[in-house]
This record gives structure tokens, C-alpha cells and sequence, in this order.
């Protein structure tokens, strides 16, 4: 049998399961993220020790997921492996990350590189790229439908975040290229956003509305180019997978 953990951070939900050089990572995300037919979940994360990494529900590996990276923090954090404040190798580098209390993990995410703007919006970098595009009246907007469509800007595929300006906080919702659909929320996205909108209104600090829950975004002192997420986090469930099952197995998965 192979362990497994079930966990969310502000709705975008992770399986995450131990490392082992002779598994298939690819076609068990293939296989464990189908919604209804398995586990399901926004992405699959591999624990190597304090080392992650992450793939798609397309099989696709990714150098960093935001939520992802701060629920196995959280993991790790009540189980005793990490420290209150430390940090985890990514694809995208090492990440800090600290335990605010009341169930909340803050992670200093990836240096935000914007790139051209387009048309559509503007291209923003934060481990992933987002493109991201400010509109009224999200709530309208078919994310799935020009999501797709927008998710093919950049050559390698992009993300997509709209967000609009409520005043006291924004409102964001994100279209994940991996996932082929829109999440409850995405912590590279939300970043993408804050990073811009701390950009236009002049602020280094504010709050961020994503259909999963609400985030606190802050500008690193040390580096303006750097986001300081902070969010719910959640271990929902543990349970195990039949390892020496014949249907992994004609999978190719172990």
C-alpha cells in the first residue's frame, strides 16, 4: 500500500504522496486527479523530505504551485518535520514559508518578472505565467470558454486571471492550463494580481477575494519584485492506495 494525504489551501486541493525512484508520477496524476473516478484534486505533489514537486492533472510536471507548496509546508509543520518558519525546494527554488497560527501559512513567493503586454492583458511570471487581465463584472465572465482560448498565448501555454478592483479588496478568478479549467483558487495567480494592482493603486499591502477564500498579499521589504502570500491551509483526509492492484499495475504506474 502507498500513503497518500489529502489537502487544500483556499479550495485548490492536492494529493500528495512520499517519493519512490521506481514510480510513475506522470501517469499516476493521470490516474489519482480524475474527479469522481479517483481521489481527485487539482494537482499531485511528490514528498522528497523538504523537496516538491508538482504535477498536473495532464501529467504535465511544473517547476511550482503556490497553494500546493504552502499545504505540504503545513503538512510537514504539524507532523513535526519543518520548523515554524523554513523552507521547501522547488522547481522554482527555495521557498520560505511560516506558520501564522489558526490553520494560516504565509510563503514568500517567486521574484514577479512582467513581461509584454498584449492585447488581451498583460503577461506576468511568478514561478508559472499568468496572463493577467483587470475586467468589471467578473462574476459574468465564461472562464472556461476564454480560458481556453486565452491559455495559448504564450507558446508553452499560460494561465489566465481576471481580477476586478472592489474597493476594500479584489476579486480574482484563474483559469489553470493543467487543470483545463478554472480553480477555486490559485496562489501564482493571486500574486500575479496583487503584484499589479499594489502596482496601481499605490500599496504595499492588500487583500485578495478568490471564489476559495480570501488571501493577505505584501510586498517583501527586501525585494518590491516579491510577494508575501499568506492563506487558509487544510488537511482534509489520509488514506492508502492499493499498491500490488493489477489495474495500477497494466497502468504502468508502480
Amino acid at each position: 500500500m502507498i500513503e497518500f494525504v489529502k489537502g487544500e489551501g483556499c479550495g485548490n486541493d492536492f494529493v500528495l504522496v512520499p517519493y519512490k525512484s521506481d514510480y510513475n508520477y506522470r501517469e499516476m496524476a493521470l490516474k489519482l486527479l480524475r474527479r469522481r473516478f479517483s481521489i481527485g484534486g487539482d494537482g499531485l505533489i511528490v514528498m522528497d523530505g523538504k523537496k516538491m514537486r508538482f504535477f498536473n492533472p495532464d501529467g504535465v510536471e511544473v517547476p511550482f504551485c503556490g497553494n500546493g507548496v504552502r499545504v505540504f509546508f503545513y503538512l510537514l509543520y504539524i507532523e513535526g518535520k519543518v520548523n515554524k518558519k523554513d523552507e521547501i525546494i522547488t522547481g522554482a527554488g527555495k521557498i520560505q514559508l511560516k506558520y501564522e497560527g489558526k490553520s494560516e501559512v504565509s510563503a514568500l513567493m517567486p521574484e514577479i518578472k512582467t513581461g509584454e503586454k498584449r492585447k488581451e492583458g498583460v503577461i506576468i511570471h511568478c514561478g508559472v505565467p499568468h496572463l493577467v487581465i483587470q475586467k468589471k463584472d467578473i462574476s459574468n465572465i465564461n472562464v472556461e470558454k476564454e480560458g481556453k482560448n486565452l491559455s495559448k498565448v504564450l507558446p508553452g501555454g499560460n494561465n489566465v486571471s481576471w481580477f476586478e478592483d472592489m474597493g476594500d479588496f479584489i476579486s480574482i478568478r484563474t483559469y489553470e492550463r493543467g487543470v483545463f479549467g478554472e480553480t477555486l483558487s490559485c496562489a501564482s495567480g493571486v500574486a500575479s494580481v496583487s503584484y499589479l494592482a499594489m502596482n496601481n493603486k499605490k500599496r504595499n499591502k492588500i487583500k485578495i477575494k478568490s471564489r476559495g477564500g480570501f488571501f493577505k498579499a505584501a510586498k517583501d521589504k527586501e525585494n518590491d519584485n516579491r510577494i508575501i502570500l499568506s492563506g487558509k491551509v487544510k488537511i482534509i483526509y489520509k488514506g492508502s492506495i492499493p499498491e500490488k492492484e493489477d489495474y495500477w499495475q497494466k497502468k504502468g504506474i508502480f
